[in-house]
């Protein structure tokens, strides 16, 4: 009969290979190797066996720390370990020690095959369980991941998946409180593209506005936080600390000006539409987190400074960038020089004191805004 079960028998005491072997003549379950308790360990790590039957008559307390090792290891918790004594006065301390099933010296052949049989059965079956256990969690955390690299760049998505906390932050409700860049990148005419195509071509121009905008936004490592309507909304700095997050969020936006006026030119061309982007940036404290009902949640940020970014992404011109005082300051800090131009102060509906205002002077700048 062709051996498929490798046996590893512990034991100092040269009789009791000799039981063994007569025990499993003829069967498929041979032993591989003879080792002592001292010598489990680094035997198992060099090549794991099927089965391990260990001689009881040994020292209990040396059988209990090789048990507790060896079911406390990932790797070999499921090997069956099957005890073997003179007589049966050792039976309760070998299963307190940790093994899986016991026999005495004088077990008949038959009976000893049925139940070493039963044990590998066993074990096999709870690998299998085990194994097909961990392909589902793994496929469950590529899912995880796959859906969250939707609105967070890859490596980000990695780092926040390989952190507990970052994890436990955005995924278990948790709120994040952090000093970041937020931007909002809103396609101007858009009311007037609605008017003028079909429903499926405007989807079609809404997918490619949101898939330009979104590369660039995982090249610059930030977070995706709302897409809704004409409307993108980034973070930079949240929900992963990131020093330059408002230089990431200027070099960003410049990018998406630059790449959207190229598609803008192309339906121009293509549908006779006008349009543009504008876009606003400020820095300040916000809260991200998951908002909604326990059936619909939505992770975003929330705070003075969002607020502020919509409504300089919402006074910008087309092929205009916006951004506030907070954000000069902080590239100033780190010796950033974006070739900023002062405007005059804003006042924001619902803010009693103008702020501060800057642009990045680009090319030609439309405003589709009604007067």
């Amino acid at each position: 009969m062709t051996a498929t079960f490798r046996t590893l028998l512990v034991t100092a005491n040269p009789a009791s290979r000799a039981l063994l072997e007569r025990l499993t003549e003829g069967t498929d379950i041979v032993v591989y190797d003879v080792v002592t308790l001292d010598q489990v360990i680094a035997s198992v790590a060099y090549r794991a066996p099927d089965l391990i039957v260990i001689d009881a008559e040994s020292d209990m307390q040396a059988l209990s720390q090789v048990c507790a090792v060896l079911k406390t290891n990932p790797a070999t918790v499921l090997l069956p370990l099957l005890a073997i004594a003179k007589s049966s006065k050792s039976r309760l301390a070998a299963f307190e020690a940790g093994v899986d099933e016991f026999l005495t010296q004088q077990v008949r052949r038959e009976e000893f095959f049925v139940r070493a049989r039963a044990l590998l059965r066993s074990s096999s079956a709870r690998r299998r369980s085990a194994a097909e256990q961990l392909a589902e969690e793994v496929k469950r955390g590529e899912d995880i991941r796959a859906a969250f690299r939707r609105y967070i760049s890859p490596k980000l998505a990695d780092r926040i998946l390989a952190n507990p906390e970052l994890r436990e932050a955005v995924f278990e409700g948790a709120q994040t409180r952090a000093h970041a860049a937020v931007m909002f990148a809103d396609m101007r005419g858009f009311t007037g593209i609605s008017e003028q195509l079909p429903p499926a071509e405007v989807v079609e121009l809404l997918n490619q506005f949101f898939a330009l905008l979104t590369a660039i936004t995982f090249e610059y490592d930030g977070t995706i936080f709302n897409m809704a309507g004409d409307s993108l909304m980034v973070g930079f700095g949240v929900p992963v600390e990131q020093a330059d997050g408002a230089e990431r969020a200027i070099f960003a936006a410049r990018a998406m000006l630059d790449k959207f006026a190229a598609l803008a030119d192309h339906w121009k061309a293509k549908h006779a539409i006008e349009t543009g982007l504008g876009i606003g940036i400020n820095v300040g404290e916000v809260i991200a987190g998951n908002i909604g009902s326990p059936t619909y949640m939505n992770y975003t940020n929330i705070g003075g400074a969002v607020n502020v970014a919509s409504r300089l992404g919402q006074r910008a011109r087309a092929g205009e960038l916006l951004f506030s005082e907070a954000v000069k300051c902080a590239l100033d800090s780190r010796g950033v020089d974006v070739g900023a131009m002062p405007l005059p102060s804003l006042v924001l509906r619902g803010r009693s004191n103008p702020i501060d205002i800057y642009c990045v002077p680009t090319g030609q700048r439309v405003d589709f805004r009604t007067h």
